[in-house]
């Protein structure tokens, strides 16, 4: 797969591109099964919602424990055009999948991710980017992906209040008056698309998600590729927040996802 001229222009200007159907249902489907054995496991790379439920709010590294997600951060349909828009081979610096809960899943305020990749690992420039694949349909109701469209030209934002958690992530919050000037300038989108969907979103976008109140799960797992050129400098949280294996990824076959395994 590989992105048209238009599609890597949409990338520079507004901060992310959506490719649709990239994945197919039986795709999603194997991710899918993966995911929920991985989810219930005790396992110190889950970290649970923050008022208590029994629900999980982040999960890192389910590529080290399903096979399903090894192959997927090894596939070639997102590797090429990754490559493509960074200029450079790249590496997973971390994987990781926000499974909103029916009725249970929390807000994520206004943030960039590179502000925490830069406070934290010491992620030298934002020659980085996220994958988002959708495993869920994602509507306006369930806690849609909210972005500042052309917020990433604006740099690493350093009016932040980081809200560090005891298990090792932290989320780099943008105070409201900025956030109020960048919305003034650009406005806000809500990334709704149907399973399967992927969006290539620059590390600088601002982005954030509000509360999942209705019956219908609503997951996005996350591939946060570097370029290998640009590894980071301070590696001090947990592997599984900041992977310490700087080797360019080598893609799998087209099929990987969806042959026997």
């Amino acid at each position: 797969m590989k992105l048209t001229p238009a599609q890597v222009e949409e990338y520079r200007v507004r901060g992310y591109v959506v490719i649709p159907n990239l994945f197919t249902p039986v795709e999603i489907g194997a991710l899918n099964r993966d995911l929920d054995a991985y989810l219930s496991q005790p396992r110190k790379e889950i970290h649970m919602q923050r008022r208590g439920s029994e629900t999980p709010r982040l999960a890192y590294a389910a590529d080290r424990y399903s096979e399903a997600f090894r192959r997927l951060v090894r596939h070639p349909r997102w590797i090429e055009p990754a490559r493509k828009l960074l200029e450079d081979d790249i590496y997973i610096h971390q994987l990781r999948v926000n499974p909103k809960a029916p009725f249970d899943g929390e807000s994520f305020w206004w943030h960039q991710d590179y502000g925490t990749w830069r406070l934290e690992d010491g992620m030298p420039t934002p020659r980085a980017l996220m994958l988002g694949v959708y495993l869920d349909d994602v509507t306006a109701a369930n806690g849609p992906l909210l972005v500042i469209p052309g917020s990433h030209h604006h740099g690493a934002i350093d009016e932040i209040s980081p809200d560090r958690n005891a298990g090792g992530y932290t989320v780099a919050d943008i105070d409201r008056p900025t956030i109020t000037r960048l919305v003034e300038e650009h406005g806000i989108e809500a990334l709704t698309f149907p399973a399967g969907t992927a969006v290539f979103i620059n590390c600088n976008l601002v982005h954030a998600s509000p509360e999942n109140l209705t019956p219908a799960r609503r997951t996005i797992v996350y591939l946060n590729a570097n370029a290998v050129s640009n590894r980071i400098t301070k590696p001090v949280r947990a592997e599984h927040h900041a992977s310490r294996d700087f080797s360019p990824l080598v893609p799998l076959a087209d099929d990987c996802l969806s042959g026997a395994f």
